[in-house]
């Protein structure tokens, strides 16, 4: 059968909450990140970041730049041998991409675009896949695409949005409040994604 997914949030979640991130010199892995991505690793769940990038819709940075980040931060979880099986970003914003659309916001969180995308190239399980935020837009994402539920992080802009991202919670979509990615890990333990 197909495998489940852990998906996670970047910035504020994998990484350190920086505005607009583009410089790998201003990059820090969070508590737990290479932790809960070598666990996805050994459980065969497909760890997928999934990241919207309003900086390259606004003209802030563009996607070298964003690569070069990913491949620091695929240097410095490879020192601990975890690995990330994919990652999604969306460039796109309302306010800053012409015509914006229906279509451009099937892809930009909280439209559920990314991680359908994600489930379909890796042959995933979204409903036994859960994902990993620090905002109501993960939540939303998350339960827009299907997934069991969402865990969300205190970190990143996590306090903010903790009553939304908790409300996004129905009968069939669960949220956890997790103080970082080493509580979020033990509570996917708990739910059997992770072990």
């Amino acid at each position: 059968g197909l495998r489940p997914g852990l998906f996670l949030d970047r910035d504020g979640v994998l990484v350190e909450e920086v505005e607009h991130l583009h410089r790998t010199r201003d990059l820090r892995l969070l508590p737990g990140a290479a932790e809960i991505a070598a666990a996805a690793n050994a459980a065969g769940v497909a760890a997928v970041t999934v990241s919207n990038q309003s900086g390259i819709a606004r003209g802030m940075y563009g996607w070298d730049a964003y690569e070069a980040v990913e491949a620091e931060i695929d240097r410095r979880l490879g020192q601990t041998g975890a690995r990330l099986d994919a990652r999604v970003a969306c460039g796109t914003h309302p306010d800053f991409t012409p015509n914006w659309s229906a279509a451009h916001a099937h892809w930009r969180k909280p439209g559920p675009g990314m991680l359908v995308f994600a489930a379909e190239r890796l042959g995933l399980d979204l409903a036994r896949s859960w994902m990993v935020g620090d905002m109501a837009t993960d939540a939303a994402a998350a339960k827009a695409a299907g997934l069991k539920g969402c865990i969300h992080v205190a970190t990143g802009h996590g306090a903010d949005h903790f009553e939304a991202a908790l409300s996004e919670a129905t009968q069939g979509f669960t949220v956890l409040p997790a103080a970082d990615l080493i509580e979020a890990r033990d509570l996917l333990t708990g739910q059997g994604l992770l072990r």
